[in-house]
C-alpha cells in the first residue's frame, strides 16, 4: 500500500527548471521567482490559476509579447490556452450555477433541545490561586526569587508554622 503525503509531490519551477518545489509551496516560490530581472515579463499568467505559467513562445507570441504585455493586451493571445486549459472546469461550473443540477441534498439542520441554560448559572466567585495555596497545604516560593537571605529565612519559617497548624 503506499502512501502519498504532501511532502513529496515535488514539481519544478517554470521559470528555472533546476528549481524543484513542494507543490504547495510553488505559488509562494513563483511570486520569488517571477521578480528575478531576467524572468519579468518571461512567463504570462493563467487567469484560472495562479500557479499556472505559460511560455510567451508556445502561445506564438514572438517579439511583440513585450510590447502587448505594456500595454494590457495579452489576453487576445491567450485565448487559445483558455479554450484548452484544464482549470478552466472550476470556472465554468461557477459560472453556470443555474444550468448545473445540484450536487447534493443540502442537510436540513436539526435544533438539539437541552434543559441546560449556561446563561442562568449561578454565579461563581473567582478563582484566586494565592488564597487557595494559603489555606491548603502547597508549597509556595513565588516572590521570593531577588530577595535577600533574611526574607528568604522568614518566608521558610512562616510556611513552616503554616504547614504545622494545618497538619
Amino acid at each position: 500500500m503506499a502512501s502519498t503525503s504532501k511532502f513529496d509531490d515535488f514539481v519544478s519551477c517554470p521559470y528555472n527548471k533546476a528549481h524543484i518545489v513542494l507543490r504547495g509551496r510553488l505559488t509562494k516560490h513563483l511570486v520569488r521567482c517571477s521578480r528575478n530581472p531576467e524572468n519579468l515579463n518571461k512567463l504570462l499568467v493563467c487567469p484560472f490559476n495562479e500557479s499556472h505559467r505559460l511560455d510567451a513562445q508556445q502561445l506564438q507570441v514572438g517579439k511583440m509579447f513585450d510590447l502587448l504585455r505594456l500595454i494590457g493586451i495579452h489576453f487576445e493571445f491567450m485565448q487559445a490556452h483558455i479554450k484548452i486549459c484544464p482549470e478552466r472546469a472550476g470556472f465554468e461550473r461557477h459560472a453556470q450555477k443555474d444550468e448545473q443540477p445540484p450536487l447534493a441534498e443540502p442537510v436540513s439542520q436539526v435544533s438539539i433541545e437541552c434543559e441546560e441554560d449556561w446563561d442562568n448559572e449561578p454565579d461563581a466567585p473567582t478563582y484566586d490561586p494565592s488564597a487557595y495555596c494559603e489555606e491548603n497545604l502547597v508549597i509556595r516560593s513565588s516572590g521570593l526569587h531577588g530577595q535577600s537571605k533574611s526574607v528568604r529565612r522568614d518566608f521558610r519559617a512562616k510556611e513552616r508554622r503554616r504547614f504545622a497548624e494545618k497538619q
